[in-house]
């Protein structure tokens, strides 16, 4: 017995009458039709019941996974924002240890340029220096010798002029 019953159909229902009322032979086997199709509705609805419940169950994993994914997703996020930032600040401070570094670099060669030029207009002041001694020198040496001449001219002299004599 597959049948259906609808609503309709119970409130359509009739059931023919005797002399004391229905005959209860039809209500009976009726009410067993209904009680049939109530009892498969029920467990249809039990079945249902069960499987809404199932349903509910995995829709509250995916939502708590849903929700984790969301958190775990929002995280990486921000450490990869965070290592983005970290990553710029230490390229921040690297450049600009850099571009101390090359100033002091800089300044130091300027120093040593400054002390180079300072040296070399020393050493040109004490070759000019020099030159002037040795120009000095040379000439005093040129007098001695002058002077040295004049003697051996006059010791000459005084010696042809004693041969002379003697």
């Amino acid at each position: 017995m597959a049948m259906k019953i609808l609503p309709m159909d119970i409130q359509r229902q009739s059931f023919g009458q005797r002399f004391r009322g229905f005959n209860p032979e039809e209500v009976r086997a009726y009410l067993g039709i209904v009680a049939e199709e109530v009892a498969l509705l029920q467990g249809e609805r039990d079945r249902l019941d069960q499987e809404v419940q199932n349903l509910k169950g995995l829709l509250d994993e995916h939502r708590q996974r849903e929700v984790i994914l969301k958190n775990t997703l929002l995280t990486a996020q921000r450490v990869s924002e965070e290592i983005k930032e970290n990553a710029r600040k230490q390229a921040e401070t690297v450049v600009k240890e850099a571009e101390m570094q090359g100033d002091k670099l800089i300044e130091l060669a300027q120093q040593r340029a400054h002390e180079v030029e300072r040296s070399i207009l020393d050493l040109r002041g004490w070759r000019s220096s020099l030159r002037t001694d040795i120009r000095a020198f040379v000439t005093r040496i040129n007098q001695l010798l002058d002077l040295q001449e004049e003697v051996e001219v006059e010791d000459n002299l005084r010696f042809l002029k004693r041969r002379e004599e003697a």
